[in-house]
């Protein structure tokens, strides 16, 4: 996998954005507080591969958060459907805009890593083993400039932890501000088909309006 190295223009936007937390949201980070003291007692295997079912609910979250308020949406989350893998929820999330391109990158290695937990013979797998130890160093939430302070296994679990609160935070905002999709947006749905082509006119007067309605929430 080609690794990604954010610009130096990324870096500073990425430290100057912070995400707002609600009070919501900063009560579900303290939900997860129980989740990371249980990895005191884990093995490395257990903690590789329980914080990929972490990530993995957190994401299909997100990507529902997103989605049409359809019954039938849970079901592409079900068992041998198309968003029912880790890796398929992170390129969904990605390439519908959901998760910034560092984002995609380390949750990528972070599936990885578990497939390599999850497949080893070895029974007593170590984070500073050499196949996951490199895939851990290509981390872009550990600044290079510290990195090397940091043994394998903690920089693993911050990185996680981080991605973690920040799902959370996006989950949380796109139900409070969840823009409208283009059926919603053109009011396909209210529409007769002859009149759903509409002048280019017409779409930016409907954006204008709608940007108007997310502003006033805020």
């Amino acid at each position: 996998m080609k690794e990604y190295n954010p610009t130096e223009k990324e870096q500073t936007r990425n430290q100057v954005r912070k995400p707002n937390l609600s009070d919501k949201a900063r009560e579900k980070l303290n939900e997860l507080k129980p989740f990371w003291e249980t990895f005191d007692n884990e093995t490395d295997r257990a903690i590789g591969i329980v914080s990929v079912c972490l990530l993995d609910h957190l994401l299909e979250k997100l990507i529902r958060a997103s989605y049409v308020k359809e019954p039938q949406v849970k079901s592409l989350f079900k068992n041998d459907h198309i968003l029912q893998s880790f890796f398929a929820k992170i390129n969904i999330a990605y390439f519908s805009g959901l998760i910034p391109k560092a984002i995609y990158h380390d949750l990528k290695l972070i599936c990885e890593i578990r497939n390599v937990f999850a497949h080893a013979v070895i029974a007593d797998l170590k984070f500073t083993d050499k196949a996951i130890a490199q895939r851990i160093d290509r981390f872009t939430q550990i600044p290079k400039t510290v990195s090397n302070l940091y043994p394998p296994k903690l920089k693993f679990i911050l990185v996680v932890a981080h991605i973690a609160s920040l799902l959370l935070a996006w989950e949380d905002l796109l139900s409070l501000f969840r823009p409208p999709n283009l059926v919603e947006l053109c009011g396909l749905e209210k529409t007769p088909f002859h009149e759903a082509i509409l002048r280019p006119e017409e779409i930016r007067c409907i954006l204008q309006e709608q940007l108007s309605n997310i502003a006033r929430k805020e």
